[in-house]
């Protein structure tokens, strides 16, 4: 493919494709869901991996900004970009049994730095991945017993079986990097032993702490936070929770918590009479499972938020499933006061939230006298979360931000030389694939300050389309609809999302407006009959006088190079232009039917982006 043409107005062109100009690392969303609808699977599959170690774990659990910048969703429902994405993981998983993304890959001399990287999340992983594709030595630091960060401590496995986590880091360990879990910095290595040892170092180590709530009662027995609840869940210990459980909090990790405790009593009434098929060697797992739920449960669930519906931060689709669930959501309210009983958690005092945030958009909530009881045996806050940064001495020069993060400069380098820093560490909470786009940034940071180089070029062109079509029915085409496990059967570990079959797949991958595809006119071919504008069945295309386009200066210029006056100069009625919404446009290609001069061709943006280090 020859990239030999100047694009002008690049910027706008690419704008024009949201779905990929809202992703993080500028996934080509719209390409591998168009492969999907054609059948052509595994270019599916390259196209999601090629910017994302992660491609599998965020095809279940990505916050998907490509969606809520996606222009189908202007006409009824955004494409289902995220579920696409897993079907394109999964159907490669399964049925072609290789992985050219990873192993096609180009042998690389070993380079004589080392670097070290504390945190074995997805910022850490993603920047071990692509420096040990540079050819340097990486060596990964992780207090934890295993690797995968929040994936694997903060994630239920019913939203993310572990398997997943342990395939995608199995294939960036593959590459050389080596890990080291059960090893906390500050502990069983200073920082400043882990500097002296490496020539550049990766802070990428996460808000692993769940936030305080200070009320009375906080300290009752039966007063769980959040994160270290999920924490203890998922690496398998036991939690007393008791019958009646409050989950403080409006975020997904709130939303995770009630779904992960509601699960327990599930798991006790229904593996403890397992169903057996004569197959004996199936009933003693059973039966241990039934015996580890049964050390705790919950019959009933609630949920305290402050938000309203509409304001919880937490995502639609998982409140509604926690509804499904038989758990119940309170809006409205806030934690005033724990009550307890000898020391025990009886239940957990709320007064009415008049509003969350102040005139300012400052969180300041304002409560009426309207006051509850809600009855139960545990209270777990899920309030927030911040950074454990205790492994920093002032000493080591890395400056912590008021907001309790540390702070960074473009380029995520630290205060310190040679220190590099990425993830919600360094920003705050942020969505998983920032973080796959912090570890890219944060690699390429690093490679430059251990005095590597690096040329970026990108050459864009246009091609013609010739008698261009969109798929049949690709308007009427509903939005598909995630299949998922059966309530009843919502236990333990069982994944709820089962993922689309095959005719959905193809059948959401024909919904796509191939956004790529534009429309292009020929102003000297155009003789302005307006055949376009009533033909177009979305009344995107008008035709104006000139002089209406006045005040725009990306027009004004064009107008100025044409008719050698700006718009203002031209006298009413001499010159025409054809101005277009793009957001309505949905490529069927009738207007360039239409044109009895071909003055309108339907022509695909092609790009090709190279990065060459040194």
């Amino acid at each position: 493919m020859s990239y030999s043409i100047k694009i002008p107005d690049r910027e706008y062109f690419d704008k024009n494709i949201p779905c990929q100009s809202a992703c993080p690392i500028h996934t080509e969303c719209g390409r591998y869901v168009q492969a999907i609808g054609i059948s052509q699977d595994e270019e599916a599959y390259l196209l999601a991996r090629a910017p994302n170690p992660f491609a599998y774990v965020l095809g279940r659990i990505c916050a998907h900004p490509c969606e809520d910048n996606c222009r189908r969703g202007k006409i009824d429902e955004p494409i289902a970009i995220c579920a696409l994405k897993r079907y394109a993981t999964d159907r490669h998983n399964l049925g072609m049994g290789h992985d050219p993304a990873r192993k096609a890959l180009p042998k690389v001399a070993k380079r004589d730095k080392k670097i070290a990287v504390v945190g074995a999340g997805v910022c850490g992983l993603t920047c071990a991945h692509d420096l040990a594709l540079l050819g340097y030595t990486v060596e990964v630091f992780e207090s934890a017993p295993v690797p995968g960060g929040m994936l694997y401590l903060g994630i239920p496995h019913f939203r993310l079986p572990r398997e997943i986590i342990k395939m995608e880091v199995d294939h960036i360990l593959s590459m050389g990097v080596t890990l080291h879990t059960r090893v906390t910095v500050g502990r069983d290595i200073s920082f400043a032993e882990l500097r002296s040892k490496f020539d550049a170092v990766l802070l990428s180590t996460g808000l692993n702490k769940g936030r305080e709530l200070n009320i009375p009662g906080a300290h009752l027995a039966g007063v769980y936070n959040g994160i270290d609840f999920l924490i203890n869940v998922n690496l398998g210990f036991e939690i007393e929770l008791g019958k009646r459980v409050v989950v403080v909090g409006g975020g997904n990790v709130a939303i995770d918590v009630a779904r992960a405790a509601v699960r327990l009593v599930q798991e006790a009434e229904d593996v403890a009479r397992p169903a057996t098929n004569g197959d004996e060697k199936n009933i003693q797992p059973a039966l241990d499972a039934a015996r580890l739920a049964l050390r705790s449960g919950a019959e009933q669930v609630n949920m305290v938020s402050l938000e309203s519906r509409a304001q919880m931060p937490a995502w639609k689709g998982e409140v509604d499933e926690a509804e499904h669930e038989g758990i119940v959501v309170d809006n409205g309210w806030g934690p005033k006061e724990i009550v307890g009983e000898n020391g025990v958690v009886t239940g957990l005092r709320v007064r009415r939230c008049l509003t969350v945030f102040d005139e300012n958009g400052r969180f300041n909530p304002a409560f009426s006298d309207e006051e509850k009881v809600i009855p139960c045996d545990s209270v777990v806050l899920a309030i927030g979360q911040q950074a454990d940064l205790s492994y920093l001495n002032t000493d080591d020069g890395v400056q912590v931000t008021p907001r309790g993060i540390l702070k960074i400069n473009e380029d995520l380098s630290t205060t310190s030389a040679g220190v590099f820093a990425g993830g919600d560490v360094a920003f705050g909470p942020r969505i998983l694939v920032e973080a796959v786009a912090n570890g890219h940034k944060a690699a390429r940071s690093i490679h430059l300050y251990l005095n590597g180089k690096t040329e970026k070029t990108q050459r864009s062109r246009f091609r013609i389309m010739p008698n261009w079509k969109m798929p049949s029915g690709f308007l009427t085409t509903p939005r598909q609809k995630m299949p998922m496990l059966a309530n009843n059967r919502r236990i333990g570990i069982a994944e709820v999302e089962l993922g689309f079959d095959e005719e959905q797949g193809r059948a959401e991958g024909s919904r796509c407006l191939k956004c790529q595809v534009n429309t292009i006119f020929d102003g000297s071919k155009c003789i302005l009959c307006a055949g376009c504008v009533d033909i177009c069945p979305e009344r995107c295309l008008r035709l104006v006088d000139l002089v209406q386009v006045k005040g725009d200066e990306r027009y004004d210029a064009l107008i100025r190079q044409r008719y050698g006056v700006s718009a203002a100069e031209l006298p009413a009625g001499q010159a025409g232009a054809i101005i277009k919404n793009e957001e309505k446009c949905i490529r069927c290609g009738l207007c360039a039917d239409r044109c009895p001069t071909q003055a309108i061709t339907m022509e695909a943006l092609e790009r090709q982006e190279r990065e060459v280090f040194e």
